[in-house]
This record gives structure tokens, C-alpha cells and sequence, in this order.
């Protein structure tokens, strides 16, 4: 069921080279260690940095745009229509987990993904989230991907031959050093 959420693979770094080209070509001047997504400066200007929500205020926001939620093991799912919201549950400062959903055929759903994850990051209060949906505005095409994007690790994966169809966006905390994925 919870089929993204998983998100904790051990892959090496490789991940921060191919969707970063068009702005890596500005980022030439160094700076501090760690910020290497810093010089991709949106249209929009700088965004807001919000404060962390824990899991449970996270929920609240979603239950407050009308969105269903349920408890499902570990997780806190709230959904609307096709897209839907699954939230880790446990006691830490912001969620380790967050995985956001879209049903339906792969092309459709990753668009409905991409058009749902400004707002679903904006409600959820992910620093940065801005960098993150442009680079899933990227991915369309692919059947999955993955990247590093300030503390997070962001996977994108399409589910095609399943009983659930659609599009996957999972941002794990890469700060997070205990009870950080559902058992």
C-alpha cells in the first residue's frame, strides 16, 4: 500500500549531478560546504524559510484544506481527490518521511503530482520547497529519480503494473538519526 515510503535506500551521492546542470553553470563561485543547491535561484525571488511542523501539525494543516485524513500503521495519510499526503508519524521536530501521492495512468499522475507539490511542500512547511518542485517539474518523462535538496533526500518514481497506479514524490530527512521509516 504505502509502496514510496520506503525511502531509506542507501544509494551514494550520485544523485545531485544530472538535474542541477542548468544552474550549475552559474555556481562557480564557492561557497560554504553543503549548499551546492543555493546559487539556483528561482524566478520568483527567495522564498521564505517556514519553521518545522511536527507530523501532527502537518496533519492538522491538510484536515484544515479539506483534506480526509487516516492513521495507517505508521503513517497519516489525508487525501483529496487523486492526490493524497502520507506523513510519518512519531515524535520528532518535522516528519522523516513525507510521501506525496498522485493516482492514475504514469503521465497524467506524475502532472497532477507536479501541479499538487508547490502547496502540499508550502502546507507541510519543507525548506526548500520551491528547489524541490522545480526539480520534480523536471522528471516528467522519467519513470523515477532522485536528488538531495537542502536536508532532504527527494525520490520520484512512477507505479505502472500495480493494483495503484501513479506518481510518487518521498522526501526523507537526512537529519533524522532515529525511528526515521516505518518498521
Amino acid at each position: 500500500m504505502a509502496l514510496g515510503t520506503a525511502a531509506c535506500s542507501g544509494s551514494k551521492s550520485d544523485d545531485t549531478k544530472p538535474n542541477t546542470a542548468a544552474s550549475s553553470s552559474s555556481s562557480s563561485s564557492s561557497t560554504a560546504p553543503g549548499t551546492t543547491t543555493s546559487s539556483s535561484a528561482a524566478s520568483s525571488g527567495p522564498e521564505e524559510k517556514l519553521p518545522d511542523l511536527t507530523a501532527a501539525q502537518v496533519v492538522t494543516a491538510f484536515a484544515g484544506k479539506g483534506y480526509q485524513c487516516t492513521t495507517d500503521e505508521a503513517y497519516e495519510t489525508c487525501a483529496q481527490g487523486v492526490t493524497s499526503i502520507q506523513v510519518l508519524i512519531g515524535k520528532h521536530p518535522r516528519p522523516p518521511v513525507i510521501s506525496l501521492q498522485a493516482t492514475g495512468v504514469a503521465a497524467e499522475a506524475a502532472t497532477k503530482l507536479s501541479d499538487f507539490t508547490p502547496q502540499a511542500l508550502e502546507l507541510a512547511h519543507v525548506n526548500p520547497r520551491g528547489q524541490i518542485a522545480d526539480w520534480l517539474k523536471q522528471q516528467q518523462s522519467k519513470a523515477s529519480a532522485t536528488t538531495t535538496v537542502g536536508d532532504w533526500t527527494v525520490e520520484f518514481s512512477t507505479e505502472v503494473g500495480s493494483d495503484q497506479p501513479g506518481a510518487i514524490l518521498t522526501l526523507t530527512d537526512k537529519l533524522c538519526k532515529v525511528d526515521c521509516g516505518a518498521e
